[in-house]
């Protein structure tokens, strides 16, 4: 995956400060979901309306109704890869855990140990089926390891890494404390591009009775993918939240979904991130569109259709990398209403929730959500904010 070039990235202006305490939050420990509904739309879905201050309780298979008039959905279609292997190290034999988060395209992949005592640099931790990761630097304290993957002392073809990637377990949230009855419940229904660490679990809830709804409605939706890494699930460590950095997930859209989503803003349609994962790679591809529109001279659909492919995205970057976090005081340009799970405190994920809804809206959300024994996290309800 390239690396998106400077000019091309968005230098977002962060709050000087702002206290890791404001994303705490008491969870009892029995409203952890441990287990997926039998049926995905069943869960339950919290409305919570920006405007009127306000909350409402659905079901998620409720949804299409739920949704402002004219919608366009934007769903992250990534898969989870089963990257978590129970290794042993080649020099000592003690057993060590390594889950892969990210794997890149000369072989190498990011990555997090775990084991009695410190791995080293150059250390070989084998698998099985002469599958072995050789570590190039060790996991840190606030950045993920780096191992180069190999097969009987040499590289895999792509066929063959994409078979390594499916052997091994599949990398549940370490709050997860029972197996999965079944594990493809931890994949979305249209999962397809194979490379998260971890389920964008928002899109979780979507069947086809969700989509015929949809249909019904007029409520149209495209694909983006952005692979899930240590970014996105990984703790904010220290005191101030605004000195934490993101390290950057690749994400891609073809061309036509890009220019479906355009169209869509054009035509003063509320985009829908389907979770926070989709609406970072929106308000990272989409960033100052107005005046890219302008420089265009587009100012509806029909005259984006005259566009030719090469010069939209030179401007809107439809693959490459984002880095980008967002804290309270972020000012969203292009997505206009959020469909989420619930998260857990000091993440960056809550704190997205926070600049979209607005903290206290927010927290009064998360109260409600707990006094009414809402299911959270992975797999747990969803909360629509509009």
């Amino acid at each position: 995956m390239r690396r998106t070039s400077a000019k091309l990235r968005r230098v977002v202006k962060l709050p000087r400060k702002y206290l890791v305490s404001l994303l705490d939050y008491e969870l009892p420990a029995e409203l952890i979901a441990q287990q997926p509904l039998a049926e995905r739309d069943a869960s339950r879905l919290l409305l919570v309306n920006r405007a009127q201050k306000s909350m409402a309780h659905y079901k998620f298979l409720e949804l299409p109704e739920l949704l402002p008039e004219r919608s366009f959905l934007v769903l992250n279609d990534s898969r989870v890869m089963r990257s978590r292997y129970f290794c042993t190290r080649v020099d000592t034999g003690g057993r060590v855990e390594v889950l892969l988060t990210r794997v890149h395209d000369d072989g190498t992949a990011e990555c997090l140990t775990e084991a009695r005592g410190h791995i080293q640099q150059g250390e070989r931790l084998a698998f099985r089926d002469g599958v072995e990761f050789k570590v190039l630097r060790p996991t840190g304290r606030d950045e993920p390891g780096r191992v180069r993957i190999l097969q009987n002392g040499e590289a895999p073809d792509e066929g063959r890494l994409r078979e390594i990637l499916e052997a091994g377990a599949l990398p549940l949230p370490p709050y997860l404390k029972e197996e999965l009855n079944d594990e493809e419940r931890y994949q979305t229904s249209f999962a397809e591009k194979t490379g998260s660490s971890a389920a964008p679990t928002a899109g979780l809830h979507f069947t086809q009775r969700t989509f015929d709804g949809l249909a019904r409605r007029g409520i149209e939706y495209a694909r983006i993918t952005l692979h899930v890494g240590t970014a996105t699930f990984l703790p904010i460590r220290g005191d101030d939240a605004a000195t934490h950095h993101l390290a950057p997930e690749p994400y891609s859209m073809s061309a036509p979904a890009l220019r479906r989503i355009l169209a869509a803003k054009l035509e003063d349609r509320p985009i829908v991130a389907v979770g926070t994962t989709s609406i970072r790679v929106l308000e990272r591809v989409f960033a100052g569109w107005h005046a890219a529109c302008d420089e265009m001279g587009v100012s509806s659909a029909g005259e984006l259709a005259n566009v030719p492919d090469a010069a939209l995205l030179k401007r809107f970057p439809a693959a490459g990398e984002t880095d980008l976090y967002v804290l309270p005081g972020y000012k969203f340009e292009f997505v206009d209403v959020l469909l989420t799970n619930f998260h857990l405190p000091r993440t960056t994920l809550l704190a997205l929730v926070y600049a979209f809804g607005g903290r206290e809206l927010t927290r009064r959300a998360y109260d409600e959500a707990i006094s009414r024994r809402y299911r959270f996290y992975s797999l747990g309800d969803a909360m629509l904010v509009v």
